[in-house]
């Protein structure tokens, strides 16, 4: 009888593996149905400008395509990576329910207890953001319209306070690696705010800080793990 750790890698994993890699590549091929269904009523664009929008487009967001599968992945997992990008609200929807999912259940992120607890996670944040946004699609506009102007100016805290409470979060787990994580981050946003990075042209100033602020807390972490930024990986906190 297999044990647990065989059905994970042997049974479950390649199955993900093989119907997440084929529902993403098919998501990407139905991006292109408005453009087919254009093109089939002899609508065509001017190719000039989809170029240029192709290069804006990649320009701005090429470097996320590296930055997020990666800074993400510890908190998703595979299966939560594969679910996370075809549906989209990673940052704001679908990496906070995978950590208080896991958090939750007292399992360490990137085990594959963790993964299976992110899946679940995951999949029921998907369920319950499609039905409240089929319903806010229906009636949202109708019941945002009646509520105060001080509620409606509340919503537009939410988002920092989500990040904000997943960073303190992050913190309390892990305290030596924020002393560097932190400062590093924060250290890069300011000097982004100041004109710091002004050399650079201003698409790429904000993954520039990302980049920095993802990949220098990684090496950093991985430092600590080698013993090379500290002689016990474990008293970094990991």
């Amino acid at each position: 009888m297999e044990n647990k750790h065989e059905v994970f890698s042997k049974d479950f994993i390649p199955y993900i593996i093989k119907w997440g890699r084929s529902l993403n590549l098919f998501g990407v091929v139905l991006v292109f149905g408005p453009c087919i269904a254009l093109a089939m009523m002899g609508i065509f664009p001017d190719w000039t400008a989809v170029g240029l929008g192709c290069i804006m487009q990649m320009s701005s967001s090429g470097l996320f395509y590296v930055i997020e599968p990666i800074s993400y992945f510890t908190a998703l997992g595979i299966p939560g990576t594969y679910m996370s990008f075809l549906s989209g609200n990673i940052g704001n929807l679908r990496v906070p329910c995978s950590v208080i999912a896991q958090e939750a259940v007292g399992v360490e992120q990137g085990s594959e207890e963790g993964t299976i607890i992110a899946t679940v996670g995951i999949a029921v944040s998907i369920v319950v953001n499609t039905v409240i946004l089929t319903l806010g699609v229906v009636a949202g506009s109708a019941v945002f319209a009646m509520l105060p102007q001080s509620v409606k100016d509340a919503f537009n805290l939410l988002l920092p306070a989500l990040f904000a409470s997943m960073a303190a979060n992050s913190i309390v787990n892990n305290p030596k690696l924020a002393m560097y994580g932190v400062p590093v981050a924060g250290i890069m946003t300011i000097g982004n705010k100041f004109g710091m990075l002004n050399f650079l042209p201003s698409l790429l100033r904000t993954p520039v800080v990302l980049l920095v602020s993802v990949f220098g807390t990684i090496g950093l972490g991985m430092a600590f793990l080698t013993g090379k930024g500290n002689t016990k990986g474990e008293d970094a906190g990991l």
